[in-house]
């Protein structure tokens, strides 16, 4: 069983460990919040690099975050807010000693927060949902051609960051193709160090963990919907519903439904550990790793897509955005598992992507020995070494490198 348990692979992200007590400076609190509700911002970072070295800090679930690093220039971010860059910091934070400063990020889309809700769910709702889970295949994965695409991720550790733009043809799942392909254009990174890894997890999860691949009888039956009759829409067939589990607290979201066609035009979602760890792990996997030691303390996700529709009535994830913050603990080193982080730049707690998919009026032709194949992405997985092979393939893809400066 350990040998089996050794071939693990923990792509989703490792902690890192703090800052080396040696640079440590004196600690600023800070306070990170939404600039309209004034409510913290958990998992946003902060950043700077100074003589050279990366230094990063995240915000807890308040959205406090303590700065124990020297810096005269911050960089605060997060997925869903405009970035801000705070210059001549030291200068503004000399007379704070201990005391908390707030931090306000404008968000980049509309507030789901509280609204009105209707106080019992509709009956047609489950209708229509359980109608765009039949007709799902031909709606979202009907589509036989290519688009192209552009995808960006950012991962950020205690000391690194890391940046990758990658742009080209992207090939979608459909009946005639199990996976998803792409042939690439452009392809650039950005790294604190001379690491020159290609990350196109982010890419898959965006891809293979769409809202509408998970939409299925099973979420219908396990969430509660309630009608917002406040939204306005394009049409006054848009409905925007608001689910959340009853069994999780941490499953929660909100969407946008045609009740005429029965299709789902944008949706968000965010699930925390628990709904993780049930949904995205096998349990019986989870379960073997626990007894060597691993355990996953972070898990949280969120998902954000707008669909379009092409001219033959297909619609496609036009825009998504997804964040991860994964953390696990090791209790035994695995000199096999660290070479593969090596090798595939695995090992960041923070990560944020986002994909833009067009439709192209002219296709190029692309022989299919140029398409590379994109498999599903995972959290923790029994592989071969034929698995361990494409990942690094991935990994390795041609790409512009250059290093992390000053924002």
């Amino acid at each position: 069983m350990k040998s089996a348990l050794e071939r693990i692979l923990f792509v989703g992200a490792m902690l890192f460990s703090t800052v080396e007590g040696s640079m440590a400076q004196s600690v600023i609190t800070v306070v990170v919040a939404d600039a309209d509700t004034h409510q913290g911002v958990p998992h946003a970072s902060l950043y700077a690099k100074e003589d050279g070295r990366f230094h990063s800090a995240m915000t807890n679930e308040q959205g406090v975050a303590h700065i124990n690093f020297a810096c005269n220039r911050l960089t605060v971010s997060h997925l869903n807010y405009q970035q801000l860059i705070i210059p001549n910091l030291k200068s503004q934070i000399s007379n704070l000693k201990s005391e908390r400063d707030t931090i306000f990020l404008t968000p980049r889309y509309r507030n789901v927060g509280q609204v009105v809700v209707t106080p019992r769910e509709p009956e047609w709702i489950r209708r229509c949902l359980k109608k765009a889970v039949r007709q799902k295949e031909t709606v979202y994965w009907g589509h036989e051609g290519c688009d192209r695409f552009d995808y960006h991720t950012q991962s950020i550790g205690t000391n690194s960051i890391y940046r990758m733009q990658l742009t080209g043809w992207l090939r979608h799942k459909s009946q005639a193709h199990k996976h998803y392909a792409m042939v690439a254009d452009t392809a650039a990174l950005v790294a604190a160090d001379t690491t020159r890894l290609t990350d196109t997890s982010n890419l898959r999860r965006m891809l293979y963990e769409d809202f509408m691949a998970d939409l299925d009888n099973a979420f219908i039956r396990h969430h509660r919907f309630y009608a917002n009759y406040e939204y306005r829409g394009s049409s006054p067939d848009e409905i925007e519903l608001r689910f959340r589990s009853p069994k999780n607290v941490d499953d929660h979201g909100v969407l946008v439904i045609d009740t005429a066609r029965c299709v789902i035009l944008s949706a968000y979602r965010h699930t925390g550990t628990k709904t993780n760890r049930q949904e995205r792990i096998d349990g019986l996997m989870y379960r073997m790793a626990q007894v060597f030691g691993y355990r996953i303390d972070t898990f949280i996700r969120d998902y954000r897509v707008a669909y379009a529709q092409r001219p033959d009535g297909t619609l496609y994830p036009a825009q998504v955005s997804y964040k991860l913050v994964y953390g696990g603990r090791d209790g035994d080193s695995d000199s096999r598992q660290e070479e593969f982080h090596e090798q595939t730049g695995g090992g960041f707690p923070n990560m944020e992507a986002t994909l833009t998919i067009t439709p192209a009026d002219v296709v190029p032709a692309v022989a299919d020995s140029a398409w590379t194949t994109l498999p599903p992405s995972w959290y923790i997985k029994f592989n071969s070494d034929a698995d361990r092979r494409e990942e690094i393939q991935l990994s390795s893809l041609p790409a512009v490198f250059s290093i992390y400066e000053e924002e």
